[in-house]
């Protein structure tokens, strides 16, 4: 569906199906960056994302939920069936980041909270497997994840929540050109504690003023399929 089909109707109603992503994002398709690549996770892939969880846990518990003390395959191919049905619904897309060279999976991302009623809003989450970080990989699909998520799925605004204590996911945020909206005080117990997050967001307008950079600088696209 293109972006013009998808603006509003003389009656004022957004014309969007409720299974969107199901629809734009089915299994198997890959969204590419000249390094990774982003595309929904099958059950095959419960193995590799239960070693991926179980080697991140330490990071992971810094800054997300708590997992559980004992993960298990079939924990994996659960979260990896309500991933599809979240899909189905057209209320979050969660993706698994993968490597172009190797196809080895080496982290996750998603669209949340996917509002398309007067907001046309989603939320933004990602995390990358610790040796991958500082590499460029997260700016890559945070940026492909983003392009899509206004080109595609056809969003007017992107917003993070982010602890105010990672200066790694702020910074991160800052280079691709999201604004700081505010910061909301003990929003997320993590890591056994109330902790005050960042608030920051990217609306459709400024994206297509910040796209082209995106591409020069090797953050969108890539030069062959």
């Amino acid at each position: 569906m293109s972006r013009k089909s998808a603006r509003l109707d003389g009656s004022g109603f957004l014309q969007k199906p409720p299974e969107v992503f199901s629809a734009i994002m089915p299994p198997g398709r890959r969204l590419h960056a000249s390094a990774v690549y982003l595309q929904r996770l099958q059950k095959p892939h419960a193995d590799e994302l239960l070693s991926l969880y179980e080697k991140n846990r330490l990071s992971l518990e810094r800054w997300l939920q708590p997992l559980p003390a004992r993960l298990s395959r079939v924990q994996m191919q659960d979260l990896i069936a309500e991933d599809h049905k979240y899909a189905r619904l057209g209320s979050r897309l969660d993706l698994g980041i993968f490597l172009a060279e190797t196809e080895q999976m080496v982290g996750r991302i998603a669209l949340h909270s996917v509002d398309y009623g007067i907001q046309r809003s989603a939320g933004l989450s990602y995390w990358i497997s610790h040796e991958h970080r500082k590499t460029g990989l997260m700016t890559m699909s945070l940026a492909t994840l983003t392009a899509f998520a206004f080109e595609e799925a056809c969003l007017h605004r992107l917003w993070l929540q982010i602890v105010s204590e990672n200066t790694a996911s702020l910074k991160l945020a800052d280079r691709l050109g999201f604004s700081r909206d505010g910061l909301i005080r003990k929003a997320l117990f993590i890591n056994g504690c109330w902790q005050d997050t960042v608030l920051l967001s990217l609306l459709e307008s400024e994206y297509d003023e910040i796209a082209d950079n995106w591409i020069e600088k090797g953050w969108l696209g890539v030069d062959s399929q």
